[in-house]
């Protein structure tokens, strides 16, 4: 039998390959032959797991029906196939803990030709002996610093950057289980961090902490997952960033509505829980206002009813005046007839401070975070627009609809925020400093501005008054806030309310076809600011509207080197249709 060169087997695997992806159909379009996926399961890591009484096939299955989706543009290669070179395309490299000099060369002989990378857990730490060989290929192959491993937890959460390039589908910080963290998982660092691991809480955490990042580096793209395939559950959500990531490794450009309005990437309420020594309140308000913010006081209404002209006056200042019930109690687990009593009874003394104003109270907050189902429902038969509520209240850092009546449509269902940070009452009792209290608030704020998310932080009277706990870093924290300016929306509780129901309205469609993006906007109602963020197809790929008669013509805003905003300032209720090309 005649031997087969490298040249030969290179020739006719191409010829094979492309016959088989030719007439492929793009994820986001019609007729666009997409950059076909290589499952590569490396027989060295296999081996290298066999030899330590582990199953890599375990690992590696969970791509196979994963990959289905993408019928024949996905293909699992050999080693053969991998050091005789591949077509570009994006190579994929489950958990690839041991590799040999080889393997390794044809990696990055592929990444350098332009070929994608999206590897897991520690990939090439181990040669085809077994042996340890460092973290120095993992690094230098995805851009990326490593700082140890986390420790083994029951309560660790893979938890997504919201609107970022490769893990948009999926909300801000949603708590996503780690089914298995005994397995080591990185910490890692890097310039594109899409990915953080934390507990449940979200506490501050030992930096740096990513999990997952992306680079692109001349005209090659890689991401990486710092935790083995087997770390997280397959399942609807990972399915969801796995589709984003590898859409982005394709450089198929992705259009979506955004979380927050004009090109924000995320947004803040700073808010007071106006109880005791409801005195303080204007100290919190002249805080604010030294770096241009505004906030939401949520008032006891017997107290505010000692101070009405403060009350007056906040609202006067253009501050949001909301309730904090009438006194101090929850409503968790009382009756539905004794809720209401309440909450008539808060709205008749906010009455008598504000006049014909009082349309304008439209948030609650519960006393010690205690409502129900029958306190959500009450509030929004009584005028109230929004709640604030407690961290339990939903799995992603971002405002949601009430489910207390599912049959409300989101014009009409109570908006419910949820606090995503600590509040000064946990501070307390965990006895922190001031210097501990502003390390931790810093630390949060950095972290939901990357994340694309809703920071609510709430604050109590009664610690802002002389030699209190808050209102010895507040005022530094405003400082730290304003520096996020361009990036990060402050804003009040009814503003936040009134653009989540405005969001709501539109829906984003997308078809890639003939080099061109289409997008198609359908709204039910006129909305303002909207920001449909572009990822690019390349690195700081500029944008081109193409003039479409009766079409909408947003701005487009700079977001970072791989998205933009299209920003509308008025989208008008109907059917709209943008198209876009990338120099």
């Amino acid at each position: 039998m005649a031997r087969v060169t490298p040249i030969f087997r290179k020739a006719l695997f191409l010829l094979t390959f492309f016959g088989l992806v030719w007439h492929s159909t793009n994820a986001v379009g019609q007729g666009v032959v997409s950059m076909p996926l290589y499952l590569y399961a490396s027989p060295t890591t296999e081996q290298y797991m066999k030899t330590n009484g582990q199953s890599y096939d375990r690992i590696v299955k969970r791509w196979r029906p994963y990959l289905i989706k993408y019928a024949d543009e996905a293909k699992k290669i050999t080693r053969a196939q991998l050091l005789a070179g591949l077509p570009t395309g994006v190579l994929i490299l489950p958990t690839a803990i041991a590799l040999d000099s080889e393997e390794r060369s044809a990696i990055e002989s592929f990444a350098a030709s332009g070929g994608s990378l999206l590897g897991s857990g520690a990939v090439a730490t181990r040669d085809s002996q077994g042996k340890d060989t460092g973290l120095a290929f993992l690094e230098r192959t995805f851009r990326v610093r490593t700082h140890g491993f986390y420790p083994a937890s029951d309560d660790s959460f893979f938890m997504p950057f919201g609107d970022g390039p490769v893990t948009w589908p999926i909300p801000a910080a949603r708590r996503m289980p780690i089914a298995n963290s005994k397995d080591s998982i990185l910490r890692i660092s890097s310039a594109n961090g899409a990915a953080v691991v934390m507990d449940w809480s979200r506490t501050k955490q030992t930096s740096p902490h990513d999990v997952m990042a992306f680079d692109e580096t001349s005209n090659s793209r890689v991401a990486y997952f710092s935790m083995p395939d087997n770390a997280w559950p397959s399942n609807k959500d990972a399915n969801l960033v796995l589709d984003a990531t590898l859409a982005w490794l394709r450089r198929e450009p992705q259009a979506y509505k955004a979380a927050w309005p004009n090109g924000y990437t995320a947004a803040h309420l700073i808010e007071m829980d106006t109880e005791d020594q409801f005195h303080s309140a204007p100290n919190f308000a002249k805080d604010l206002e030294s770096e241009g913010f505004k906030g939401t006081f949520y008032c006891l209404t017997s107290e505010a009813a000692r101070y009405p002209a403060i009350v007056r006056d906040l609202i006067a200042r253009g501050h949001e005046i909301g309730y904090h019930a009438d006194v101090h109690y929850g409503f968790r687990g009382d009756p539905a007839g004794e809720q209401e009593l309440r909450i008539r009874f808060m709205k008749q003394q906010m009455q008598a401070i504000l006049g014909e104003r009082l349309a304008e109270a439209t948030g609650f907050r519960a006393p010690t975070e205690s409502y129900d189902r029958s306190t959500e429902t009450l509030l929004r038969k009584h005028g109230v627009l929004h709640h604030a509520a407690d961290e339990s209240a939903h799995e992603d850092r971002l405002p949601f609809f009430s489910l207390s009546e599912p049959g409300l449509g989101p014009d009409q269902a109570l908006v419910v925020l949820p606090r995503t940070q600590y509040d000064d009452v946990s501070y307390k009792a965990l006895k922190f400093t001031p210097e501990q209290v502003l390390a931790t608030l810093y630390y949060d704020l950095d972290l939901f501005v990357r994340s694309g998310a809703f920071g609510l932080l709430s604050v109590h009277s009664q610690n802002y008054v002389t030699g209190g706990l808050m209102l010895r870093t507040m005022r530094d924290y405003m400082r730290k806030v304003a520096s996020y300016r361009k990036q990060l929306w402050v804003a009040r509780g009814d503003e936040i309310t009134a653009w989540w129901r405005q969001r709501e309205r539109v829906q984003v469609d997308q078809q890639w076809a003939r080099n061109a993006l289409h997008i198609r906007l359908q709204a039910s109602q006129a909305v303002s600011g909207l920001s449909v963020f572009i990822t690019l197809p390349s690195k700081n790929a500029a944008i081109r509207i193409l003039p479409e008669k009766g079409a909408p013509a947003p701005h487009v805003r700079v977001i970072d080197d791989f998205r933009s905003a299209l920003v509308f300032d008025r989208l008008e209720a109907g059917s709209a249709q943008v198209t876009l090309t990338f120099n």
